[in-house]
């Protein structure tokens, strides 16, 4: 357990308040989180000795002993713990909202989340996160050196859409640890986006993001190193995630357009950094054939459906692929079109049910629109593969326009 301190397990005393509050949403977390807590004390005890902080566990009901792993770590002088099981939906989303629940009750004055499976989480991230809450900014996302083939929803749709919607080039929108204001908690918690399907769950991310850009927060990028975490094979994991951001996202869309009609361009978002060491990312796996054959039978699977919601010259392109053996390409700006398309369509529609069935179509062609950034990059270092991922996501800026049409 990477040499964890034990103590006694004890119960947190009753608290009036509170300086500094860190969220830890967990779930079957027992192999990882002991060392997640012991680096977030570090810093808190090294960065923040003098305040009062506490550590959130907030556990989908895990079976496998999370919680008691969490329990039993020794704290340093002036950090307390909190280790509970959330109510409602379980989901990532759920857990993170009890943690800004219970910071906002006891008045913190900043607020960091970290995921339970990090591996390469170290007590700068504690700095990097919660100073620049302290020093009045409202959200420090985070800014990873990650895998070519990390971060596919990220990459394809999450980073490119925050750009040309908002005008802000947040590279991590959904990286799941976050420096987070008491101003925006409070709009997180106020917002009638929570009751959704997607935000209790890993919508969540998203919502954080486009909410504080819609507020006009001030956001700032912390460079964390790299992120080591327990990936996903895009072809074979992550289909509900998909569905849950992007749900998210185009919720967000409908619940903002007033702002986002009004930005042209982009910047660049500051970034905040330190000195540390840190591991190289890990590889992670891709399959291109495998992504192929999900594309493929996705188009089959939704066939109908994209050809209904799509226009002609759309739906063409990829009813030629579909049938055509050979090299596969998936141009970025039929992949952008494609996208303003199904946000358009899933503004108008009212059902839940065929909402998601708009996303499950979508979801076929972004396996695709991966599958031709593998066939793009396969002899590509990771620093050249993320040179071709801001390129092409600019492509989503010059496109804004056919958006603006249709929706």
């Amino acid at each position: 357990m990477h040499g964890i301190a034990l103590g006694s397990p004890v119960k947190t005393p009753l608290l009036s308040s509170i300086d500094l509050a860190v969220g830890i949403p967990s779930y079957n977390s027992a192999r990882t989180i002991g060392y997640v807590i012991e680096q977030v004390t570090q810093g808190l005890a090294r960065y923040f000795p003098d305040e009062n902080s506490l550590i959130i566990v907030s556990d989908g009901n895990s079976s496998d002993g999370t919680l008691e792993v969490a329990r039993w770590i020794r704290l340093p002088p002036r950090v307390q713990r909190m280790a509970t099981v959330y109510p409602g939906v379980p989901g990532k989303g759920s857990a993170l909202l009890h943690v800004l629940g219970i910071a906002e009750s006891l008045d913190a004055k900043a607020i960091a989340v970290v995921d339970s499976d990090l591996r390469s989480i170290k007590p700068e991230w504690m700095h990097l996160l919660l100073q620049p809450i302290v020093d009045g900014k409202g959200l420090v996302t985070p800014y990873y050196l990650r895998h070519k083939y990390d971060g596919t929803i990220t990459n394809n749709i999450a980073y490119p859409m925050t750009r040309a919607l908002y005008g802000k080039r947040v590279r991590q929108p959904i990286g799941g640890d976050f420096g987070i204001s008491r101003r925006l908690a409070g709009a997180l918690l106020d917002s009638r986006l929570i009751s959704n399907e997607y935000t209790p769950r890993f919508g969540i991310d998203i919502f954080i993001t486009h909410t504080a850009l819609h507020e006009g927060l001030e956001v700032v990028e912390a460079v964390l190193g790299s992120k080591i975490h327990d990936a996903k094979n895009p072809s074979a994991q992550l289909g509900p995630m998909f569905g849950q951001v992007t749900g998210s996202m185009f919720s967000c869309m409908t619940e903002y357009e007033a702002l986002w009609r009004q930005i042209q361009g982009s910047e660049p978002i500051p970034l905040v950094k330190t000195e540390f060491d840190f591991p190289k990312p890990e590889p992670v796996p891709a399959d291109l054939e495998n992504s192929l054959a999900a594309h493929k039978n996705g188009l089959a699977k939704y066939g109908a459906l994209l050809k209904h919601v799509l226009p002609s010259g759309l739906w063409r392109p990829l009813e030629e692929q579909r049938d055509r053996a050979g090299d596969f390409s998936f141009p970025t700006d039929l992949w952008a079109k494609i996208v303003y398309t199904f946000a358009a369509a899933f503004m108008k529609t009212q059902g839940a049910i065929e909402k998601k069935e708009l996303l499950g179509a979508l979801e076929a062609c972004w396996i695709g629109r991966v599958a031709s950034f593998i066939g793009e990059t396969l002899e590509s270092s990771d620093l050249d593969a993320e040179k071709k991922v801001i390129e092409e996501s600019a492509i989503f800026e010059d496109e804004k326009p056919y958006l603006l049409g249709i929706y």
